[in-house]
């Protein structure tokens, strides 16, 4: 004869089975604590290091096949691309307002991400245009100027932040549109470089390259 368990038992112990099965996340701390060990056991360096040498590569190939119609030019992030906020995340504890952030920021200290510094002196070298296009906003033109000029980006053709319509656009929208602009210009631009899918996505590019950032995220 088959024993008929109550229902109230089935669905206690079908609940307990469904919790027991439920996989907790990462504890925040430890993640914290991989950022830091990926950070401080050179792997990072290692990784921007590698995506800049091909994206060097393949400027090297452009301009061996130059289009005379168009002026060559590249165009650089710059928070995490060619400056890092490393040491402001470190002291935020990888956390913080978007007001501590900014405020972080504007102490104009960040300090130079250094294959991003090779790669830009060698497009200037060569007669590259570079554009700086930044989620950073207009306001802060001034304290963003000098903090390029001390990590030893100089004579840039152009830097480009939020101002106007676009201050609250999304990252991706923005930007594309100013990559937009400057093809209209006449700029062939042969290299987008990146952190973030947002400053990627949207075409008016020949070629993507993003670098590696675990540290936050911009739509």
């Amino acid at each position: 004869m088959k024993k008929i368990l109550p229902l109230a038992l089935v669905l206690s112990v079908s609940f307990g089975s469904m919790i027991a099965m439920a996989k907790e996340p990462t504890n925040l701390a430890v993640v914290k604590q991989g950022l830091v060990r990926y950070h401080d056991s050179g792997q990072y360096d290692k990784d921007i290091d590698h995506v800049i040498k091909e994206a060097t590569r393949y400027l090297k190939i452009r301009l061996a096949q130059p289009r005379d119609d168009k002026k060559p030019a590249i165009v650089l992030d710059i928070d995490e691309t060619s400056l890092s906020n490393y040491p402001d995340m470190v002291k935020l504890n990888f956390g913080g307002t978007l007001e501590e952030i900014q405020q972080a920021e504007d102490q104009g200290s960040d300090p130079v991400i250094q294959p991003t510094l090779k790669l830009y002196q060698f497009a200037k070298a060569n007669k590259v245009a570079v554009f700086f296009i930044t989620g950073r906003k207009e306001e802060e033109r001034a304290v963003t100027e000098a903090n390029l000029k001390k990590a030893g980006y100089t004579d840039w053709n152009g830097l480009i932040l939020r101002d106007g319509e676009y201050k609250n656009k999304p990252a991706a929208e923005y930007k594309t549109v100013m990559r937009k602009k400057l093809e209209e210009e006449g700029y062939d631009i042969v290299l987008n470089i990146g952190d973030q899918r947002s400053d990627l996505e949207g075409g008016y590019a020949d070629k993507t390259f993003k670098l590696p950032n675990p540290y936050y995220f911009i739509p």
